[in-house]
């Protein structure tokens, strides 16, 4: 049989999936961060735009400080980011200039794979996206072709697309991305042959498909076999679920199935380990196989979204409504010409279909994301829209603006705004999120205690008139004397 390679998404998309995007700590990315790197895994996904995002807003935290401190905790493993569409950690298109300072960044601080997807399908913009990617360094990009289920996406559909995307010599190969977990065995028999077909000098490598319907367990067994060598999947507690498939039950399948599979079996239980004493400390969820789900197939919506919904709905005392909601996503979403139900537009097909069931009347209120998605802010919509919506979007004062692609936007003008001597990483941060929320991370930094260590050694250098400086929390002392002679005695 073949030769496997896995790359490990426990940190990423598990921690998306299971834990909500906020679970992962740089704390415990650190701990576990040994132990992953002696498994073997063809590399590590890291990061999305997502977890940046999430690491400032819910832990104070500097992603780019987890990113080095993995980077120098794992030198054998590669380290990936995933990059979805036009957006960068907001919801809204990016400007390019703010790409490429992103992606320059990352590479700079250590990620060296990227997989670009585009999920309107626009594989002129992936192209792009890619070849920003090589020129700002990253050593390996990944070409996505992302997987949905709708009248459209059908396998000549996704075959023709990536034919486009071989085209692209940025691109070193192709992988089969399942955001919703909706690829079944049959499917993959039938989709994973034509994929190839349309390639005639590339390699259609890897998969990536959550176990949302419980079903991409056995659905990874089979492309394996039909020759794709590189799967993703996690680690307890952060596999299974909505996440991916448990990684130690994945090798003992491929290799009673007469692959090879060289990994370090002892060193993912170690990191599972640390990882599900983390969840345990934490009270964080543990994710189990889930149960096949047929209604989901109609549907499509994400987990992560469902449960978002019904807590907003009970927030205003709506959760009445929120099988309606569901039903009325369907329709929504044939409506706008069947774009794949993924972030963000998941959450612009519900928060539509929301206002549709709430004000009694279809599409009596437009969400300002549905006009610019309907404009053409992310790229063509796949199937045919609705022409009387299309027309009363479009009749709007917003859908009459033309669409900005942030053209622009200058990293010159950027620094005029946001300042002249902060770091690259600081601008980028600026330049995307709130200014409260990055106030409140660099706040945090500056009064952690690796921080006020620092001031104290430096107040305690020989160009200070200090003798003594200390510091306590309570429970622990930390004091550093100096002598007249100029000598330091550290004592805690």
């Amino acid at each position: 049989m073949a030769d496997i390679n896995l790359v490990d998404v426990s940190l990423r998309d598990g921690n998306q999936s299971i834990w909500g995007a906020t679970g992962v700590t740089t704390r415990m990315a650190k701990g576990v961060a040994p132990a992953l790197d002696k498994v073997g895994y063809k590399a590590l996904e890291l990061l999305s735009s997502t977890l940046m995002a999430t690491a400032v807003r819910y832990h104070a935290e500097d992603p780019w400080e987890r990113l080095r401190a993995v980077r120098d905790l794992t030198p054998n493993t590669t380290l990936g980011f995933l990059t979805t569409g036009k957006r960068f950690i907001a919801f809204h298109r990016t400007p390019d200039a703010v790409f490429e300072l992103a992606f320059s960044l990352l590479a700079r601080n250590g990620v060296k794979r990227l997989w670009v997807i585009d999920p309107m399908h626009d594989m002129d913009g992936a192209k792009r996206t890619a070849e920003m990617a090589k020129r700002v360094g990253f050593e390996e990009v990944i070409g996505g072709i992302c997987y949905t289920t709708s009248p459209v996406h059908t396998d000549a559909y996704f075959a023709a697309k990536a034919a486009e995307l071989e085209a692209c010599d940025a691109i070193d190969s192709l992988y089969l991305k399942d955001p919703a977990g909706l690829l079944t065995p049959d499917r993959v028999k039938s989709l994973v042959p034509q994929l190839q077909g349309a390639l005639t000098h590339k390699e259609f490598a890897e998969i990536h498909s959550h176990s949302t319907t419980g079903l991409s367990p056995l659905t990874v067994l089979d492309a394996a076999d039909l020759g794709i060598h590189t799967i993703h999947c996690a680690l307890p507690p952060l596999a299974n679920g909505s996440s991916h498939p448990e990684a130690q039950r994945l090798v003992a399948n491929l290799r009673a199935r007469g692959h090879n599979v060289d990994v370090n079996v002892d060193a993912m239980a170690e990191a599972s380990a640390y990882l599900v004493r983390q969840a345990k400390i934490k009270n964080l969820p543990v994710g189990s196989p889930n149960e096949y789900d047929e209604a989901y197939y109609r549907h499509t919506i994400p987990g992560g979204v469902q449960s978002t919904t019904r807590r907003q709905l009970a927030e205003i005392r709506q959760e009445h409504l929120f099988d309606a909601v569901i039903e009325e996503s369907v329709r929504v979403r044939e409506d706008l010409g069947w774009p794949i139900v993924m972030t963000p537009f998941a959450q612009y097909i519900v928060t539509q279909a929301t206002l549709n069931v709430m004000t009694g009347e279809r599409y009596k209120q437009l969400s300002d994301e549905v006009i610019d998605l309907l404009r053409g802010d992310f790229g063509a919509l796949p199937g045919t829209v609705n022409p009387e919506l299309m027309d009363k979007a479009m009749s709007t004062a917003r859908g009459k603006k033309p669409i900005n692609d942030g053209g622009d936007v200058t990293i010159k003008e950027l620094r005029r705004r946001f300042g002249a001597t902060i770091s690259d990483e600081e601008l980028l941060l600026r330049a995307v999120m709130p200014a409260e929320q990055v106030d409140g991370m660099y706040a945090a930094k500056a009064s952690s205690p690796v921080a006020t260590l620092t001031r104290l050694l430096e107040a305690s250098g020989s160009g200070s008139g200090a003798r003594s400086v200390s510091v306590s929390d309570g429970t622990t002392s930390f004091s550093i004397n100096r002598s007249a002679a100029g000598h330091q005695k550290v004592s805690a």
